[in-house]
């Protein structure tokens, strides 16, 4: 499959090494702290496959866990993909991680929905991929795990989707991000469009899903989009200490009050989730998106 239009990069063909390095990460000293972030033998990988769509790995001294996106060259969501974030995560979960940092071995973040999987296609599969599409929402932004976004590069789309459902975001300052969806004259969903507005504001979510709008790495930092702004050789080391910031939080008190804001907004998307296919599965098959 490929991956839509809206970003293309090299091939890459070193994905389980950039992962390896990341964890590695988590075994160096830190410049600005001068403390020792774990130690390399702790490290766990639960995949290792060059050609998984996702790597995951844990620390089991520091309980940070990484998932990276490997489907290149953009991690594009295909139902695949989606299926293999799903699972990640249930696999993260059920080890003794208690924070997850959600990375790509990509230059770009996630270029959002795999176009190819709305282009002609079968209606069932159609009504998998977007069930799938959901359950990464629900499980990433319903997760009892302190999530950190790790935001590499161009973060469109569903890609933004992927960053706002997670409890903290730090982007590189050459990356975009935002739901993008109008430009390409479709509608993001209500309850993507909702997490926009809870994250942003009314009236900047307003402004956003209306005009597609695209913000820079330090206008998404102004609006809310995102909580830092990094150097791109820094954000690694920027994930992993704010990583271990959040597990300082008793994992108890933390969930309660992740679910106790949260919970409504996963609860209704559960209530409607049939609905939400057939309105999707309904636009996807319609005229103006299949021959626009």
């Amino acid at each position: 499959r490929s991956t839509g239009p809206i970003f293309e990069s090299p091939q890459l063909t070193n994905s389980l090494f950039q992962h390896y390095w990341f964890g590695n990460m988590l075994s160096t000293v830190a410049k600005r702290t001068g403390k020792l972030l774990c130690q390399p033998k702790t490290l766990r990988f639960l995949t290792t496959a060059q050609d998984e769509l996702v790597l995951t790995s844990i620390d089991e001294e520091t309980k940070i866990a990484t998932l990276t996106m490997n489907r290149q060259p953009v991690n594009s969501l295909s139902l695949e993909l989606c299926g293999a974030i799903c699972k990640g995560i249930k696999e993260i979960e059920a080890s003794k991680a208690k924070a997850m940092i959600l990375t790509s071995s990509s230059p770009v973040f996630s270029a959002g929905l795999d176009m190819l999987e709305m282009h002609q296609p079968e209606e069932d599969r159609l009504r998998k991929f977007w069930t799938a599409l959901q359950q990464v929402y629900i499980d990433l932004y319903g997760s009892k795990l302190a999530t950190i976004a790790s935001i590499t590069g161009p973060a469109p789309a569903a890609g933004c989707m992927l960053a706002m459902a997670c409890d903290y975001r730090i982007i590189s300052e050459k990356a975009i991000i935002g739901l993008n969806e109008a430009q390409f004259g479709l509608v993001a969903p209500p309850w993507m469009g909702d997490l926009m507005l809870k994250t942003v504001g009314h009236r900047e979510a307003e402004k956003a899903l209306m005009l597609g709008t695209l913000y820079s790495a330090k206008d998404a930092l102004n609006v809310g989009l995102v909580d830092e702004v990094v150097d791109g050789k820094e954000l690694t080391e920027k994930c992993i200490l704010k990583a271990q910031e959040w597990n300082k939080i008793p994992v108890h008190s933390r969930v309660a009050s992740k679910m106790f804001l949260r919970k409504d907004q996963l609860d209704h998307l559960v209530e409607t989730r049939s609905k939400d296919v057939d309105d999707f599965v309904g636009l996807c098959l319609s005229d103006p998106i299949q021959k626009g």
